[in-house]
């Protein structure tokens, strides 16, 4: 998976700022004291991905949770459907995100665009938007600034025993870095859990996966 992830808070870190040294004259100096050396900072080296899923095709599949889970739209689009649907014979997509998250808003028209090219190539494939926002009004302002294509409903995961259910159910440990990924398989069981942002060079992987 991609390494580009949302720390869970949307509170900004401040900068690192160096106090300035106070200066003292102790008797008479000859030299100037010898100035700090420069900070350098370089760039860490990007983890290598692994392959999507690596492995926990072959785990044991989970249930998936049977709790009710909330539901958030902007003025005037249809809501979600009161339950999550997974299963019937088809692959299913769970997205988790939140409207602070940059990363999770930038893939989600990557998300759609594989659910249309899926779907035409006759790939029994459905999307499903989860959001783990905390602010209801950031969450609001953000679906109701959506344009028409774009996410205008949701089902929402609120702070609290529905979140810490769901999550538990479904293999996280604790509250996951988003963005975050369940793939469920044809019979509605949840088959895979990812972190991360998903790549457009990680197609490929997906359509491999719904294909075993």
């Amino acid at each position: 998976m991609a390494t580009l992830a949302c720390d869970d808070s949307n509170k900004k870190k401040q900068p690192f700022v160096t106090k300035e040294r106070s200066q003292a004259v102790l008797g008479s100096t000859t030299s100037a004291p010898t100035p700090a050396p420069a900070a350098t900072s370089a760039a860490p080296a990007k983890k290598p991905r692994g392959p999507l899923c690596a492995g926990e095709l072959e785990k044991p599949p989970r249930d998936m949770p049977k709790s009710s889970i909330s539901r958030a739209a902007a003025p005037g689009a249809t809501e979600q459907p009161e339950k999550l649907s997974v299963g019937a014979g088809k692959w299913t997509w769970i997205n988790f995100w939140a409207a602070w998250c940059v990363p999770c808003k930038e893939e989600m028209p990557r998300l759609r665009g594989w659910e249309q090219k899926l779907t035409s190539a006759g790939k029994p494939f459905r999307l499903v938007f989860v959001t783990i926002d905390d602010d209801e009004r950031q969450l609001k302002d953000f679906l109701a600034a959506q344009p028409s294509g774009g996410v205008r409903s949701t089902y929402w995961l609120r702070e609290g025993k529905e979140r810490e259910e769901w999550l538990q159910g479904l293999g996280f440990d604790g509250e996951p870095e988003l963005p975050a990924h369940v793939l469920v398989d044809p019979r509605g069981k949840a088959r895979c859990v990812m972190s991360g942002a998903v790549e457009d060079a990680d197609y490929p992987q997906v359509v491999s996966l719904l294909g075993k």
